[in-house]
């Protein structure tokens, strides 16, 4: 079986037998953790009440993610038929390349947060989402077939072959997506520093802020993909092994990541392990869903704001405070039913 340092190669591999060994076996290990995580995500997304456009494309990721690890696990007992090997090679590539234009759709879709993007109409965005996901790679598969398709399986693996380039039609489509979405994480990186800076945050705060960031971005927008230019331009034969490493395992990666940093996402699970409390859910809980650990909502504020502007945040700061507003705060923190499951509140001392 190949590992994933293949997918990435066009021909300037530096590897030993030994090391090509060792990937293999990591590559399958890593696979069979990521196929773990991809059906937890699936699994918990669908026992959500879950209503975002993120996560409907986590949906998609995932489902995308499922099918590539599996043909890539497959293709080794494909290899003695060269119509069934041919028939592999194409379906690997699809499924692969149409992982990675979800990575671009979930980069689209946090970068709209960010900026008014014409082409994305509210009315169809989850149409538009689905098209990107799904279609594209479709017509890079069919015109790599109807103008390499002789070169199927003629190397040692089911996968597209180094020579007249053919393999190009992975890398280079991998390549422009990994460079967008880097944008987008350094935009939304730089942003939510400079909220955080803004808001006169300490140090401590500030850096986990962006490692909680960072987290659960690397993941969605499979900036670890990043890390196969070793392999195509065979350098740092460790940078390789750290390649397919989190590559191999991006599925559990997502679903610790992304899935499960995820607050609301906790909040939510405790509120549906609760049958009783499952008409108390705010909407705006299920509908921010995806926001929470990326701060996009909050970020999306601090973009094209005219000095001296302040946030929606600060606005509700700087608004009085009434004696009914106390009163039916503290009423409703009170006035809590035994076995509620219930958000930790700050505790005052008495003086």
């Amino acid at each position: 079986m190949a590992s994933y340092t293949f997918l990435m190669d066009i021909g300037n591999t530096s590897l030993s037998d030994s090391d090509i060994a060792t990937m293999v076996k990591l590559s399958i290990t890593g696979s069979g953790f990521s196929l773990v995580g991809t059906m937890l995500s699936l699994c918990l997304i669908c026992f959500l009440p879950v209503t975002s456009d993120g996560m409907f494309i986590l949906i998609n990721m995932n489902v995308s993610l499922i099918g590539a690890q599996l043909a890539l696990i497959g293709a080794e007992n494909s290899f003695e038929s060269r119509m069934v090997c041919k028939t592999a090679t194409a379906v690997i590539h699809y499924f692969f390349l149409a992982l990675q234009f979800c990575f671009l759709s979930f980069g689209l879709h946090l970068l709209s947060k960010l900026k008014s993007l014409p082409f994305l109409d509210k009315a169809h965005k989850r149409m538009i989402f689905l098209f990107v996901c799904w279609i594209p790679a479709m017509v890079v598969v069919g015109l790599t077939a109807a103008l390499r398709g002789d070169t199927y399986g003629l190397g040692t693996l089911c996968w597209l072959t180094a020579d007249q380039g053919t393999r190009w039609a992975f890398v280079g489509p991998t390549l422009a997506i990994q460079l967008v979405n880097l944008n987008v994480f350094g935009l939304i990186m730089t942003t939510r520093f400079a909220m955080d800076i803004k808001r006169n945050y300490g140090f401590k705060r500030v850096a986990k802020n962006q490692l909680l960031t960072a987290i659960s971005l690397i993941p969605v927008l499979g900036l670890m993909w990043t890390l196969g230019l070793a392999t195509t331009f065979g350098i740092s034969k460790i940078i390789q092994y750290f390649f397919v490493a989190l590559s191999s395992t991006q599925g559990m990666c997502i679903f610790l990541g992304h899935v499960m940093t995820n607050s609301n996402v906790r909040k939510l699970l405790c509120l549906k392990m609760k049958p009783e409390e499952e008409n108390e859910v705010d909407s705006s809980v299920t509908n921010g869903i995806s926001n929470e650990v990326t701060y996009v909502s909050q970020i999306s504020e601090m973009v094209d704001l005219p000095r001296g502007s302040i946030t929606n945040c600060e606005k509700e700061k700087e608004k009085p405070v009434s004696e009914a507003d106390i009163h039916i705060a503290s009423k409703h923190l009170l006035n809590v039913p035994e076995g509620k499951c219930r958000l930790r509140t700050p505790r005052h001392s008495l003086k």
